[in-house]
């Protein structure tokens, strides 16, 4: 499966979770849009970098109010971003555990972590400057980025009672 192909299969079936999706277009998917928010992200450094250095540096000290409508924008559109392809997301993974031959409700470890994580914080007012605050952050992330790999490159069961 080429890239476009997994792309416009993605939001084709952007509610679809009966199914397989194959490793290939789990990966396509997957990378392109880690590379768009890895993008995102670094144009936010890029312009964040630059507005500090030129309003320090520059002969008149300038507003960090161009600076801030720059990166609050950024943010905005990786927010409806995000939104936009959540539900899609997650039938895409969805559709690759039934390809790898488990359920879709497996996809729940990770979100699971992010429910713990703030919960924790919430319930224990963990304050952000704290050494077990920059403990616990890492876990979250940890257990998605590894589920992510996980999917990558498990390979496709075609006894599946999913197929």
């Amino acid at each position: 499966m080429t890239a476009w192909a997994a792309l416009v299969d993605f939001f084709k079936r952007y509610a679809t979770f009966r199914g397989t999706s194959s490793q290939r277009a789990f990966n396509w998917v997957t990378w392109f849009w880690g590379v768009i928010y890895l993008c995102l992200m670094c144009v936010v450094v890029m312009v964040a970098g630059l507005g500090t250095f030129f309003g320090k540096r520059g002969n008149v000290a300038t507003e960090s109010s161009p600076l801030m409508g720059t990166v609050s924008f950024l943010i905005v559109v990786s927010a409806i971003i995000a939104v936009i392809v959540f539900i899609p997301n997650i039938a895409l993974y969805t559709r690759r555990l039934h390809d790898a031959g488990f359920s879709g409700w497996w996809q729940l470890i990770p979100m699971g972590c992010y429910v713990a994580f703030a919960a924790l914080v919430i319930i224990f007012h963990i304050d952000k400057a704290s050494s077990s605050y920059n403990l616990i952050r890492w876990i979250p992330v940890s257990v998605s980025i590894i589920f992510s790999l996980w999917l990558t490159f498990a390979k496709t069961k075609f006894n599946s009672p999913y197929i």
